[in-house]
């Protein structure tokens, strides 16, 4: 789509951004069967389902660059194709539109949301690539504050929640107690910061994450009623979209037919070899699994 809009891209919004193949740390990728395949092939398979789920590492290059190269071919391929983030929360949706339909700059675009530290890296240059392709893009997450509240103070903190606040909360949502947990309850006594935090409720923590999954989901249904000739890639950390729970599990709930695609990373350590011998045990994770050495 748009060949010299392309090449415009790759000499101006990417200059020095953007890393090479060759540039890359060592990675392969396997389906969900152990077999080795390449970026086309995912997006073979990416084209016949209607939400496609890459579930990155937040500090891997390898994620990153992959999530370009993806997004670049689907449009070529995608007729009408959006793109729904994890890294942009709901209330700054009328500033995001503006940027991408080029009613404001990049400066006031960046002082009217909350960013993440590794922006301009890592997430501009689907930003600008998106806004010169006219790809619509869904700011799928929860306003942080507001999950905050549940973490601290557990769901009933929502009683006080205004009106307005009230429009940027899941309408729906649900705590199961499921293998979802048991990884969320895992993953946090294995996390180091936990014992930093001090004495803090652990079912809280995981009704905040749980309420950031219901509201991407919803987020991303709801663009789905609207334009339901649409398919949707949707950039989110790993854990919210590994073995079909999270936000994928949240979104059947509200449209049980969709047709989704899993994407994953794995973060290998320098003494295991990339072998996809090695990784039998992770194929359940997703459709496809990127293993990966940053």
């Amino acid at each position: 789509m748009r060949l010299v809009t392309y090449f415009i891209m790759i000499f101006t919004s990417f200059i020095g951004i953007l890393i090479s193949a060759e540039e890359l740390p060592p990675y392969i990728i396997l389906d969900k069967d152990g077999n080795k395949v390449g970026m086309e092939n995912i997006i073979d398979i990416a084209e016949d389902g209607e939400v496609i789920f890459f579930g990155e590492k937040h500090n891997s290059s390898v994620s990153h660059y992959l999530e370009m190269e993806i997004l670049k071919s689907l449009t070529e391929k995608v007729d009408s194709l959006a793109v729904a983030m994890e890294m942009f929360e709901a209330d700054n949706q009328t500033a995001l539109n503006k940027y991408l339909t080029g009613k404001i700059d990049e400066q006031e675009f960046k002082n009217s949301v909350r960013l993440w530290e590794n922006y301009d890296t890592d997430y501009r240059p689907l930003i600008e690539f998106s806004r010169e392709n006219n790809i619509p893009v869904i700011a799928a997450n929860i306003p942080r504050r507001l999950a905050s509240m549940v973490s601290r103070g557990g769901i009933e903190s929502w009683d006080t929640l205004s009106e307005n606040e009230k429009k940027f909360i899941p309408q729906k949502y649900k705590f199961l107690e499921d293998k979802y947990k048991e990884l969320f309850l895992a993953t946090m006594d294995n996390n180091p910061m936990m014992k930093q935090m001090g004495k803090v409720n652990i079912n809280n923590l995981y009704y905040a994450q749980c309420v950031k999954d219901e509201k991407m989901a919803e987020s991303v249904a709801e663009f789905l009623s609207e334009h339901p000739k649409y398919k949707i890639i949707c950039y989110n950390g790993s854990f919210h979209s590994d073995y079909g729970l999270g936000i994928p599990q949240k979104l059947l709930f509200r449209m049980p037919n969709l047709q989704i695609i899993t994407i994953s990373t794995v973060i290998v350590p320098e003494d295991l070899e990339l072998d996809a011998k090695n990784f039998v045990q992770e194929l359940d994770r997703a459709d496809f699994i990127i293993f990966s050495r940053q």
